[in-house]
Formats: structure tokens, sequence, C-alpha cells
């Protein structure tokens, strides 16, 4: 048997390195980075759209804005819609005084009295009118003067109406009074 022996110095070779852990670490740096980059495509995805739906909020506001009147509060609301009553019924009141003034004069009116002219302005009524008799003047003066409507009533002409036919002859027989009252008018 034979042995022999080396003398020369033995190197043992060096150990490769395992290049696994190298790979693990862009391994996990990629999918870290990857992670980080569709976290932030989602955010941005996600502000986007919420910007679009404020402009989109802000478009339909600015559109009813113009139609609407848009209130801090309740009670200012409430505060104008009692002074919008307030005026409604200011201005509502009084149309039907007129209407209302005829009603009670028609209610008085003697047979064989005619009105003629009916002028309602400020609260003052002024009518004329004819009849037969001169008595019918002075009763329907004293009726109406019982109504609580006319406060005050003056009469301002009564005269004698002379009648005449078409060739200017004076017609017999029959006289027709006119007469004029101008009358103060409170509500009814």
């Amino acid at each position: 048997m034979k042995h022999e022996m080396n003398l020369l110095p033995i190197y043992p070779e060096p150990k490769k390195r395992e290049k696994l852990p190298r790979r693990k670490g862009a391994v996990v740096f990629g999918v870290l980075f990857l992670g980080v980059l569709i976290t932030y495509g989602l955010l941005f995805w996600g502000d986007l759209c919420c910007r679009n739906e404020i402009k989109q909020m802000e478009a339909n506001i600015a559109i009813k804005s113009d139609y609407q009147v848009i209130y801090a509060n309740l009670s200012h609301q409430k505060e104008l819609l009692e002074h919008r009553q307030l005026i409604l019924a200011s201005i509502s009141n009084g149309r039907e005084l007129p209407l209302q003034t005829m009603v009670e004069i028609n209610k008085v009116l003697p047979v064989g009295v005619q009105l003629s002219n009916y002028d309602f302005q400020d609260g003052r009524l002024i009518i004329s009118g004819e009849t037969q008799k001169k008595d019918a003047i002075i009763e329907f003066k004293e009726k109406l003067s019982d109504l609580d409507v006319f406060p005050v009533i003056n009469m301002v002409n009564t005269n004698k109406k002379e009648e005449t036919l078409a060739d200017n002859k004076k017609v017999s027989g029959e006289e027709t009074w006119e007469f004029s009252f101008d009358i103060q008018v409170t509500e009814v």
C-alpha cells in the first residue's frame, strides 16, 4: 500500500455565497414597491372621483340657487313668510269694499229711486240718482244713515229736473227729482 502524502498546502475552495438572499430582498422590495404604487393609484383614483362628485354638487347648487333663495335658518324663513302674508292681507284689504257698499245701498234703496252714478274714491262714495218723489230722497238718506257703514252722509244737491221731448216741448204731469249724496264709508 502505498501512501502518498501531499505536503502542499491545501486551500479549501471558498464557499460560494448563495444568491437566494439577494433574490429574496429584491422580491420583497418589488412587492412592497408594487403595493405602494397600487395604494397610491387607488388613492389618486378615489380623490379624482370625489372631486368630480363635488364639482357636480356645486353645479347643482348653482343651478338651484337661481330658482330658490337659500336661507341661513328657519326662523328667518318663517319671518319672511309672515311678512309676505301681511303684505298680501294689506293689498287685498279694501278690494271688496265698493261691492259691499253697493250691496248695503241696494238693501235700503226705496221703491221708485233709481241710481244713475256711483263713484268710489279713498273711502268716499258719491252716488246720484233720480226719483219721482222728493220724500223718497229723504227716506233714502234716513235709511242710509241708519247703517253703521255710512257714518257721514252729505246731501250735495237736490233739484227738480225738467224733462223735455225731442222737439224741446215740456212734458206735462210728472216731475223728476235729481239728487247726489257724498258719503263717508267705513269697513263693512
